[in-house]
């Protein structure tokens, strides 16, 4: 570091992180009366190239910012989902903190850091790579070693791309049974199964969320 030149505040920049998560990007819609607010963190795991940040800025689209936390070494984005929980009919919102983890070996060592604290996880493989499919057992096991058995989706991104594609859906099936993980075949390009894939995740978060409340 250059002489004179100050490290950075790092609690100051969390702190800013924070507010920009908790600030409200529906201030123009409040919450309707009854519905319950919760806030939530996952993170989105596959080998490099999956097509992670794609499937993160297809969800998110543009009408939410992003936000790069130099301190934390993770790219990390924010959207909230409206759901209901049928069995009770109790109507939330569901504020994703949407954690962009990279996929290099390099990076394992802090790895456990990044996930300290998710509820839930979505796992991506590329349809037209077999071993990003068999890889994401270790992606799994990696977050869950850390976070407890938390929920898991599995998307399979690169879908529209079926010509090329080097397993089959049945295949995929099979991974997500063994992984207890609602697969869906999806893209970041045509936008399939992209928001349902979200919201799945998010109704499994809700889930547990009331489970816990009992």
């Amino acid at each position: 570091m250059p002489p004179g030149e100050k490290m950075p505040d790092k609690d100051k920049e969390m702190n800013e992180f924070m507010e920009w998560f908790l600030t409200d990007d529906e201030a123009a819609a409040p919450a309707p009366p009854h519905e319950i607010t919760v806030m939530k963190k996952i993170c989105m795991l596959g080998d490099p190239g999956v097509g992670k940040t794609s499937l993160v800025a297809r969800f998110v689209f543009s009408m939410f910012d992003d936000k790069y936390i130099e301190t934390i070494g993770a790219k990390v984005t924010k959207r909230t989902i409206a759901l209901e929980h049928i069995a009770t009919k109790q109507r939330f919102r569901v504020k994703l903190m949407i954690w962009d983890i990279a996929g290099q070996k390099t990076l394992d060592f802090i790895k456990p850091t990044y996930y300290r604290d998710a509820e839930g996880a979505i796992l991506i493989c590329d349809f037209t790579r077999n071993e990003t499919l068999v890889n994401v057992s270790k992606w799994c096991q990696s977050i869950q070693s850390v976070c407890g058995k938390i929920p898991v989706v599995l998307m399979v991104n690169k879908s529209d791309l079926n010509g090329t594609a080097q397993f089959t859906s049945i295949d995929a099936q099979k991974y997500g049974i063994g992984l207890g993980a609602q697969v869906f075949m999806s893209s970041a390009k045509t936008g399939d199964n992209v928001e349902a894939a979200f919201s799945a995740l998010g109704r499994r978060l809700v889930k547990n969320y009331i489970d816990m409340q009992k």
